[in-house]
């Protein structure tokens, strides 16, 4: 999956582009609308480094078939009669057309990377190629400058809506999984998410310190991956330059701005969609969801 910022950047390009009502939504609640397009990653990263089975919840939502999450998404924002979880919705909305359309290629260039970084983790690789794809639309979009970037700052978990999205992400784990996460543990989750990114870009002494433990730990790559490369990597993760890569055996020639582009009509429909299930109560079109947010399909 994409990493913050690129998921960041790709919301902001939806919302220029899909209908007038989602992107009025998306403006009024701007910090619901940020978060939603984190998707289930400031799950992923609570009470990190400590092991937590609210991690499990987010990889239950990435890889079970997303029409269930969906479907109680909706269901919680409507419950909560509140722009902030629509907005929360709409930005949901964009975390899984891109991850869905990405996931391949990431996974393709993480595996190419093993060339030129052999003693790191398939994690860590797909982790560095997360963070230099992120540099690269950085540069593209917002900075001139992304290692410097603070794209940390774009996320605000004071944010009021914050309250809001909690107690949708705890209605959902309930709903949709059986789940059972108190709201404090969701907002928790984007405050830790936050905490995580700030270490990890906080200059060149924090990367000196994660390399030292590193080292010491024996497992290369395991947080400095996440830090943006000070310059493009020369093994070009974001594939500007179309060598062939693997999907199912399929060779294609996408670039990842490629892929970016293919994303955005699939996140505008299911924006639409969305906005009909809260205002008209219309059930979601299961053939808006052929594959979990990983790009595997779901089996029917």
């Amino acid at each position: 999956m994409p990493s913050f910022a690129t998921h960041h950047i790709f919301a902001a390009t939806v919302q220029r582009v899909t209908g007038e009502s989602a992107a009025r939504i998306a403006a009024a609640s701007p910090a619901g609308y940020r978060w939603g397009a984190q998707g289930p990653e400031p799950l992923a990263l609570y009470h990190l480094p400590f092991p937590s089975p609210v991690h499990r919840l987010a990889q239950r939502m990435r890889t079970e078939p997303p029409a269930v999450l969906f479907e109680a998404l909706c269901a919680a924002a409507v419950q909560e009669r509140s722009t902030a979880a629509l907005a929360y919705v709409f930005g949901f909305c964009t975390n899984y057309a891109l991850d869905r359309v990405t996931h391949a290629f990431i996974r393709a260039q993480a595996d190419r990377l093993a060339l030129f970084m052999p003693g790191y983790s398939a994690e860590a690789r797909r982790r560095l190629v997360e963070s230099d794809i992120d540099g690269v639309m950085i540069a593209d979009y917002i900075d001139a400058s992304p290692a410097s970037f603070e794209a940390y700052r774009l996320l605000d978990p004071k944010a009021p809506e914050c309250t809001v999205l909690a107690r949708v992400l705890a209605r959902t784990a309930r709903t949709a999984y059986g789940v059972h996460l108190a709201p404090a543990a969701a907002y928790r989750s984007f405050h830790d998410m936050r905490r995580l990114l700030r270490l990890t870009h906080s200059g060149a002494h924090t990367r000196t310190r994660l390399l030292r433990l590193e080292r010491i730990a024996g497992k290369s790559g395991l947080a400095s991956s996440l830090i943006r490369p000070a310059e493009p990597l020369a093994a070009d993760c974001a594939n500007l330059t179309h060598r062939p890569w693997l999907s199912d055996g399929v060779e294609r020639t996408d670039s990842f701005t490629d892929l970016f582009d293919a994303a955005v009509p699939l996140a505008v429909s299911l924006q639409r969609a969305v906005l009909d299930r809260y205002y008209q109560a219309k059930p979601l079109d299961p053939r808006f969801f052929p594959t979990d947010f990983t790009g595997s399909v779901v089996k029917k």
